[in-house]
């Protein structure tokens, strides 16, 4: 039995290409990367979203940082045109009671 559980969140990113490179951005998580290819920084992209994701999960600040983005509850968001679906894999799990802070 597993004590882990996973969340997905889809984002949307643009890219576009500057010189050598190609420029990725969420704007919901004002997080920009690069990569040589389309495909690099589209990778970039999603594992720097996931690794801010979780920081703020881990130090307990994930309220706290999409408040300051401009995050708030809402039925449903139009993504920009040319915009491309990034689902965020976001991993918990059950921490132990040892582990636990008293």
């Amino acid at each position: 039995m597993s004590n882990g559980l996973q969340i997905r969140l889809e984002l949307f990113g643009t890219v576009k290409r500057q010189g050598g490179w190609y420029i990725a951005c969420c704007p919901p998580l004002d997080i920009t990367t690069q990569g040589r290819t389309e495909r690099e920084a589209k990778q970039n992209l999603q594992e720097a979203s996931e690794l801010f994701l979780t920081s703020c999960l881990e130090r307990g600040t994930l309220d706290q940082a999409l408040r300051e983005l401009g995050w708030v509850p809402a039925k449903s968001q139009a993504r920009p045109r040319n915009s491309f679906a990034m689902p965020v894999a976001v991993p918990f799990r059950f921490a132990s009671p040892a582990e636990c802070p008293a």
